[in-house]
């Protein structure tokens, strides 16, 4: 007797699913009526209704006959089954009883109307339905269950059952002569002939059923008689018997291992299957009972595997899972190994009847499933450690991801690892989305394990569409159909599924056919057959690429139906790709505000020899360029820009347009050479699939009237072939000579809008990283690049500063091959940009030394003080190693330490000289006694007033205990102290351990960092007893927490300097910090205990005894799916029981006021709603709140780990704890959020963003419990007293109220805590403050947002965080007291005004010891500004929106005095200056709006104070000065030629200047030698005996000086703006000893000893001759010139102190 209660199929856990079967006629309506007991019948003989009633007795699904019309109430569901007649007694189902509907005839004419009314429907079809609601139910056939006997041989006659006296088994074949009962069935004859294995011969009139395959049987009809038929059967040939009777016995399953399970649709065993699951999954969902997870795991004769696999599945810690065993009927131990699961609740065996097949099994399983998810997991397999709590928290979190999946490691039948090849579709970072994995799977073939795949079920049955003519490709064709329908997919990079290799695998005998190649072929048809072409686009190459490689394994098949299928497909792939293309070539071209520029670079697309080309323009909201495209007769698609977004932004807005087959860039200032597309074509048609770039010149030159004037021309990256490790440590690939096929974007993706830079660098090494690189040396293009100020863009220096950190972003995202000469690479060039990687500290400290002048001031500052506090530094010696004493001694004596109120004591076992206490360097033998009463002994000894704690081997940095001293000696209330130290690594180089101020969590938490070299105040060290020596490795920190113990955290204090470059500690446990951290506990109260945690990095539980009531406060102001995804998982994962859950409603969205309302319906006093009101929600909801502790969550978190509240709690429980935060991931596992430093990047910054989950961070803060100033209002714990006594979450504030709570709090005298195990998913957008809503907050907060405790001084306010702060000047702040006015001084330029205006007097006046400060090139941020708090801010010619908005916070915000510099009229510069394009139209404007921000107006000239009169209360005049380093002692070689030397020397902005004297030059030719320096303009270049290009402004003094000039012409052209100029130029050829003519305007008429001019020709000429005439006379000009600016124009003296009076307030 068949055991069908196995089998696989629906099962209902618990009470027993009752379901009830009566009877329906689908025309009449819904009518239910009994069905009589010929109707019952019938339906028994039709229909396997009793296999279904013992099969669902035994898994909890009682089916039964409704024998009256009352009882129908008793059932918890009915199966109306369809019938022709009504029977006798129709009955009204209860409203509660779940309805079914089985229909036995396709095409029911009611329709959809029924339908809708029943919760499952059954009926007939080809193929299966998408979805749960429809199922499709065939004629339930029986077919062999044990292997056929052999094909009998045919004699001289066929036996014919029905013709011949023969029984059926004996028979070759059968003539059925019956119709089968139902449209769609075959008749009962039929189902006999499959149960022998005989041939069908159909002779009955009714046509057979289209599923049954026409080569399995023989058709009656195709015969003009019965005669004729059976002569033919009798004449068949043994040969084509024996392969027709072969077809058929596969059909029926029959002879392999691998079965054609195109008949399984059709069995009992399905039929079965379906209405169990169907009915099975229904109940669950009325019951809420399936669990989270289902693993399906079919299986055949893999026994020997099971007890692994199981195992390492349930040992992925989900508690909600089952397992689903469904076997093959394996006849190896299967049913053994099974057997020792049977007491596991989680784990279901079934076992198949036969082998129906791994994918009948599969489908069975997935079908019986009840999960959330879908795990579908091959039985030979095994679970990686941590592999689904790796995936689905992200899936958790995202309702659209059907799909997460991971790569597989290799092992080999015992399980041993192996190495296997990595799959080329697999990318090599984590994704959430934004991948096409349609395309992919089709170009890469399927990348996605079945065992490493995790299916939302919900997603699975909306897409999955089973096409049985897939043998083993049906995981590929399913992956394909989900990212149809889903296209969001999660991957990690960890292997999460170890793959078994071994012989017998079923995809040994699948890739020995050319299934393979049949599967391939129907995916790609399916995905065209449902109109996924768009899927597709801009891939139909590559997937046709990939379907032709396919073929090519397959020679055998070229020639035949597949062959000419493949061949098909992929010509309709290539005319879908060129119906998507325009032309050849999308040239991406860009422009902003430079359209003479433009003009050139469409020109040079218009020259191109190859015309098969579009050019799609983006202006980034520029001036308008539409007026240039009627000239050019290309295609030119162009877009402007609603705002300027950057040029990442408007490539990728070019791109979204692009239709070329391939992708070529230009800049509108560049140029392409006439063969740059057809050298790109020829290569491409050799290297199609590669990224191919040309040779390239770069072009020096600069503008002059719109005109580009070249000054010089190189290749400076000249190569012959592609250096892949050269790209991976710089660029050196322009992006105007590059091009890639268009549809790499799709795998690459766009540019990154989130680069301030190298955007094309990055989209080049994500290029590298998957495709070839083939280059052609021909130039093809060029570079055009201008001189900073001469016209071209150019980047100031505090924007420059990010280059290193960019260069290492980029480092780190792509890190190319590990050859030495590729890091190596990497490290010189960031040392080149002034970064310090790993080694470069030194360079670093060595900038960290006061000045003359600062040393000085120190000096004097320390002898007010009695020199300093005298500081001990005690040096344990313990191995006796004098190298490394004598090391650690020399960084303490003499000339390498900066402090010398010092004494040594060193404690050693080595021979030591005599010496006394009192000596600076005292030697103490050490003995057997215990180190810390050694130590003790020795201070008490001592007279120093503080000391610290030294080994051998320490060094101490040059300056590091003098910013101690002058601490200690302005900061008398300390007790103890600590600096930062620099750690030497293993290989050598330094690390920088930066701390945080005091932060008694991290203290505890990581002792090994936080409580070593501090320095103690020796009279509170002596009284409180000094080390104990009962923690010989612990006793510093033994210490530390006596004196909390005794007094607080008053007097612990850090300095943000390093001290000193010790050896880095291991990470280790230490046994002694364990006891000290329970023992310091234990005496404040607590029942604390360590536990297993890091090593050295300690994990504390207070060991509360209360459990308190916590209202968990859940912001609804989110979408409604994720608002109900984070109330489930919060429900069904916390542990902590003691909560209630407070959905505060914000009335802003009217789907989750519905759902509120719905909730708050259901009257559970644990889940309460507050309904919508005034206010801020959360501070309604805690007004309500009965908890004595208040927990603010995010409604757009989720829970994924059960102790989250429970590590919450363990820190706020405590009486000095306010608030608590925990770790926020995001949905692909990164960091979301670990607390808040403020002032980063503005107000406040997430710590860690964007870090993997299990990143350790900068000094393992990623890893501990530590104070915070402030945590994110997405998950914050605060007890209830508290956050009433602050006064509630402020909600005037629009952002930044977590933080401006925790302020409050932290004012208030507590501790915020960031609790690092407390773990929460939290994927939220994160929206970035207006920048009013910051201003109103620094107005609030900025001290503290600029001084946050939990970061260092010496660690940069911008980036991602922690990074050293690479301006030196603005951390190294000796003069701590401020005996000097701060000056914070921002120069316009790096050239001669910004020297000569700022740099130089700003240089003299810090050396003479006049100021304190720092120049920057770029202006600060608002918290930089605040924590260098300087008294004067110099803004020099500071113009442009941004930097507007920069002074308008400037004068918000800081107290300092504000100066504004200038010394050029800009609103009327000539017409022909270079600059004029570079001045804002509205510069008038633009000055008066800079104006209103500063205190004072600083100009060169009294014309200039005039021309400026009204703009500004306070103009005062400081007119220019020469430093004096550069032009004191300057040799001027006079006579050196046969002809005078006459000459000009400037920058490029004169032309029209130079325009004055072009006559005078031709007139003088033959008379002069004719020297021009810097400028010197075409029309005269003939005349010009010698032309030197510009220099340096610190080499042009010399360089002006040795032009050895006997005369020097300063023309000026008469305009308002040079009437205001200064006498620079005089200045500057009198310095050098040189006569000068100049033109007699404003700006040049004063006391110097020069001639002066009209603006005349013949004045000129007649002035030049007077003085070549004479050459004694003009010698002796030129030295009273030179006397008089020695004498009054210098840069010192009384000059200097005006200047200083200009800065300073009055």
């Amino acid at each position: 007797m068949t055991d069908w209660a196995s089998i696989a199929g629906g099962r209902c856990q618990g009470a027993p699913w009752r379901v009830g079967i009566a009877g329906i006629r689908p025309e009449a309506g819904q009518a239910a009526f009994l069905l009589s007991d010929e109707q019952w019948a019938s339906l028994l003989a039709r229909l396997p209704l009793e296999p279904l009633q013992r099969y669902g007795d035994a898994n909890g699904l009682h089916f039964e006959r409704i024998a009256t019309p009352e009882s129908a109430a008793g059932f918890d569901g009915v199966l109306l089954i369809e019938q022709a007649l009504a029977g006798a007694q129709s009955f009204t189902l209860p409203a509660d009883v779940r309805r079914y509907l089985l229909l036995l005839e396709p095409g029911c004419t009611a329709g959809e109307a029924l339908y809708e009314a029943f919760e499952r429907v059954f009926l007939p079809a080809e193929a299966p339905f998408l979805g749960q609601h429809r199922v499709r139910l065939n004629q339930p056939l029986e077919i062999p269950l044990t292997p056929l006997g052999p094909i009998p041989p045919l004699g001289a006659a066929a036996r014919v059952f029905g013709r011949d006296a023969v029984a059926l088994e004996q028979s070759h074949f059968a003539l059925c002569d019956e119709p089968g009962e139902l449209s769609g069935w075959v008749s009962s004859q039929w189902q006999a002939c499959l149960l022998a294995g005989v041939i069908p011969v159909n002779t009955a009139p009714a046509a057979i059923p289209e599923w049954f395959p026409r080569d399995c049987y023989v058709e009656g009809s195709a015969f003009a008689s019965r005669d004729e038929l059976l002569a033919f059967l009798d004449g068949m040939s043994q040969e084509d018997y024996q392969a027709l009777a072969t077809r058929l016995r596969t059909f029926l399953m029959q002879g392999s291992s691998r079965p054609d399970e195109r008949i399984y649709p059709y069995t009992v065993d399905c039929w079965i299957n379906a209405v169990t699951a169907a009915i099975a999954l229904d109940a669950s969902a009325v019951r809420a009972d399936a669990p989270l997870l289902s693993v399906v795991i079919p299986t055949f004769n893999y026994g020997r595997y099971l007890t692994q696999t199981l195992g390492s599945i349930l040992a992925q810690g989900v508690e909600s899972i089952e397992i689903l065993v469904l076997d093959n009927a394996s006849t190896d131990e299967t049913p053994a190994v099974m057997a020792t699961f049977a007491v596991d609740s989680r784990v279901r065996y079934m076992r198949n009847r036969r082998n129906f097949g791994v994918g009948s099994s599969g489908h069975n399983g997935l079908w019986a499933a009840r999960g959330k998810y879908l795990i579908l997991f091959m039985a030979d397999d095994f679970m990686n450690p941590g592999h689904v709590s790796r995936l689905l928290p992200a899936m958790e979190n995202d309702a659209r991801i059907a799909v997460g999946y991971s790569p597989i490691c290799w092992v080999d039948e015992q399980g041993r690892p192996l190495t296997g090849p990595l799959h080329p579709g697999h990318r090599q970072a984590d994704y959430v989305g934004g991948r096409n994995e349609v395309a992919d799977l089709l170009i890469y073939d399927n990348y996605i394990t079945p065992s490493a795949a995790i299916i939302r079920r919900e997603a699975f049955f909306q897409a999955w569409q089973r096409d049985i003519r897939i043998r083993g490709a049906g995981d590929w064709q399913l992956m394909v159909q989900l990212g149809e329908r889903f296209p969001d997919f999660v991957f990690t990079t960890t292997p999460g599924v170890s793959y078994r290799v071994h012989g017998t695998q079923h995809s040994n005998e699948f890739y020995g056919t050319s299934a393979p190649l049949e599967g391939h072929l129907c995916i790609l048809e399916g995905v065209l057959e449902r109109g996924g072409e768009t899927l597709l686009k801009g891939r139909e190459r590559e997937v046709a690429g990939h379907l032709r490689r396919r073929l090519g394994q397959y020679p055998q098949e070229r020639d035949s139906l597949l062959g000419e299928r493949v061949r098909s497909l992929c010509a309709h792939l290539e005319e879908l790709a060129r119906q998507g293309e325009n032309a050849l070539f999308s040239i991406i071209l860009t422009t902003y505000n430079r359209s003479d520029l433009l003009k050139d670079a469409l020109a040079s697309v218009g020259s191109q020899t190859l015309r098969d080309l579009e050019v799609i323009l983006i202006n980034d909201n520029g001036e308008p360029v539409e007026h240039l495209l009627a000239d050019y007769d290309f295609p030119i698609t162009y877009l402007r820009q609603g705002r300027n977004q950057g040029l990442s932004a408007a490539r990728n807005a070019g791109l979204k347009l692009a239709r070329g087959r391939y992708i070529v860039y230009l800049d509108d200032d560049d140029i392409y050479l006439p063969n740059h597309l057809a050298v790109l074509a020829e290569a491409f048609e050799q290297h199609p699939d590669s990224v191919i770039y040309t040779g390239v010149e770069y072009v020096n030159e600069k503008l002059e009237d719109g005109r580009r004037i070249e000054l010089g021309r190189g290749q400076p990256f000249k190569h012959e072939a592609f250096d892949r490790d050269r790209l991976f440590v710089q660029n050196y690939i322009p992006v105007n000579t590059w091009a890639h096929p268009r549809q790499m974007l799709a795998t690459v993706g766009e540019f990154d809008t989130g680069l301030a830079a190298f955007e094309d660098w990055d989209m080049l090494l994500r290029l590298a990283t998957r495709y070839p690189f083939v280059h052609v040396p021909t130039v093809t293009s060029e570079v055009h690049t201008r001189a900073p100020g001469a016209g071209g863009d150019h980047m100031l220096g505090r924007e420059r500063k990010n280059f290193p950190a960019l260069y290492r972003e980029l480092y780190e995202r792509y890190s190319g091959s590990s050859s030495e000469g590729l890091q190596r690479g990497r490290q010189q060039m960031l040392e080149s940009l002034g970064e310090r990687p790993r080694g470069g500290l030194e360079d670093w400290l060595a900038e960290r030394l006061p000045t003359a002048a600062e040393n000085r001031l120190i000096a004097d500052y320390l002898q007010k003080h009695q020199g300093g506090p005298l500081i001990g530094v005690v040096v344990l010696d313990g191995d006796g190693q004098s190298e490394r004493l004598m090391a650690t001694l020399k960084s303490l004596l003499g000339e390498r330490c900066l402090y010398a109120t010092l004494r040594i004591l060193v404690i050693t076992p080595a021979d030591v000289p005599a010496t006394s206490a009192a000596d600076k360097l005292h030697f103490l033998r050490m003995t057997d006694e215990p180190l810390a009463a050694q130590i003790n002994r020795a201070v008490e000894a001592s007279d120093c007033q503080w000391f610290m704690l030294a080994h051998a081997g320490d060094e101490f940095t040059q300056g590091g205990l003098m910013v101690a001293g002058l601490e200690l000696a302005s900061n008398p209330e300390c007790r103890a102290v600590y600096g930062d130290q620099l750690q030497r690594m293993p290989d050598g180089s330094l690390g920088g351990a930066f701390l945080p101020g005091f932060n008694l969590d991290l203290l505890l938490s990581f002792p090994m960092v936080m409580a070593r070299h501090w320095l103690y105040r020796r009279d509170l060290f002596l009284a409180a007893g000094g080390f104990d020596a009962a923690f010989p490795e612990a006793f510093e920190f033994e210490l530390l927490t006596r004196f909390i113990e005794q007094d607080g955290l008053v007097g612990l204090g850090h300095i943000d300097e390093p001290l000193l470059i010790t050896a880095a500690p291991s990470l280790r446990d230490n046994p002694d910090e364990r006891r000290v951290i329970e023992r310091h506990l234990g005496n404040r109260g607590y029942q604390a205990r360590v536990v297993p945690g890091l090593p050295g990095r300690y994990r504390v539980h207070y060991g509360h005894g209360a459990t308190p009531l916590v209202s968990i406060i859940l912001a609804t102001d989110v979408p409604l799916a994720a608002l109900q995804r984070c109330t489930d998982s919060l429900l069904e994962k916390t542990a902590y029981g003691h909560y209630e859950l407070l959905l505060a409603d914000s009335g802003k969205r009217a789907d989750v006021g519905a759902w509120l309302r719905d909730v708050a319906a259901l009257g559970d006093d644990k889940v309460r709603v507050i309904a919508a009101g005034a206010g801020l929600a959360q501070n309604r909801a805690a007004e309500q709140a009965r908890g004595e502790y208040l927990l603010l969550l995010s409604g757009e978190a989720a829970i994924v780990n059960a102790d989250w509240l429970d590590e919450l709690l363990n820190h706020a429980l405590r009486p000095e704890v306010g608030v608590v935060g925990g770790k926020l991931l995001s949905a692909n596992g990164r960091i979301a959020q670990a607390g808040l430093l403020l002032g980063l990047n503005g107000p406040a910054s997430p710590v860690f963003a964007g870090e993997p989950m299990d990143a350790p961070g900068y000094l393992q803060r990623l890893q501990v419990d530590q104070n915070y100033s402030a945590v994110g209002e997405a998950c914050l714990m605060i007890r209830a007293e508290v956050f009433h006594q602050v006064g509630a979450m402020d909600a005037t504030l629009t952002a930044f109220r977590d933080v401006d709570l925790c302020l409050r709090v932290r004012d208030a005298g507590y501790l915020t805590v960031w609790a690092a195990n407390a773990i929460v998913l939290h994927e939220a957008e994160q929206v970035h403050a207006d920048t009013e809503a910051q201003d109103r907050f620094y107005d609030r907060y900025l001290p503290q947002l600029a001084n946050d405790p939990a970061y260092n001084r010496n660690l940069a306010l911008n980036g991602r965080g922690f990074d050293l702060e690479s301006d030196v000047s603005l951390t190294w702040r000796p003069l701590s007291w401020r005996p000097l006015p701060v000056v914070l001084a921002h120069p316009a330029d790096p050239w001669g005004c910004g020297h000569y205006r700022v740099i130089q007097p700003f240089s003299a006046l810090k050396s003479q010891g006049l100021i304190d400060g720092t120049l920057s090139m770029g202006l600060l941020q608002v918290t930089d500004l605040e924590r260098y708090a300087p008294d004067v801010v110099v803004l020099q010619r500071q113009i442009g929106e941004e930097r507007l908005d920069a002074m308008r916070r400037i004068k918000r915000f800081s107290r300092a005095f504000k100066v504004y510099e200038l010394d050029d009229y800009l609103p009327n510069l000539p017409l022909k200056s270079v600059h004029r394009d570079q001045m804002p139209r509205d510069i008038l404007k633009s000055l008066r709006r800079g104006l209103e921000f500063v205190d004072r107006f600083v100009v060169s000239t009294q014309p200039l104070a005039e021309a400026f009169a009204g703009l500004h209360d306070d103009i005062r005049v400081i007119e220019n000065r020469l430093p004096a380093k550069w032009w004191k002692n300057l040799e001027n070689q006079r006579r050196r030629s046969r002809k005078p030397r006459v000459g000009w020397a400037g920058g490029v902005s004169h032309t029209g200047d130079l325009e004055l004297i072009v006559d005078v030059v031709r007139e003088l030719a033959g008379e002069v030698e004719w020297v021009f320096m810097g400028m010197c303009p075409d029309s005269i270049r003939p005349y010009v005996h010698e032309f030197h290009g510009g220099v340096d402004i610190e080499g042009y003094p010399a360089a002006l000086a040795s032009l050895g000039l006997d005369l020097a012409l300063a023309p000026v052209e008469a305009n308002l703006f040079n009437e205001c100029k200064s006498n620079l130029r005089l200045l500057e050829y009198g310095a050098c000893g040189f006569p000068v003519i100049c033109s007699d305007l404003l700006c040049y008429q004063g006391d110097l000893p020069v001639t002066r001019v009209k603006n005349r020709f013949r004045d000129w000429v007649d002035a030049i001759r007077m003085h070549i005439s004479d050459l004694d006379a003009a010698a002796q000009a030129g030295d009273r010139l030179r006397e008089a600016v020695h004498r009054d124009w210098m840069l010192e003296g009384e000059n200097l102190e005006c200047w200083r009076k200009a800065w300073m307030p009055d």
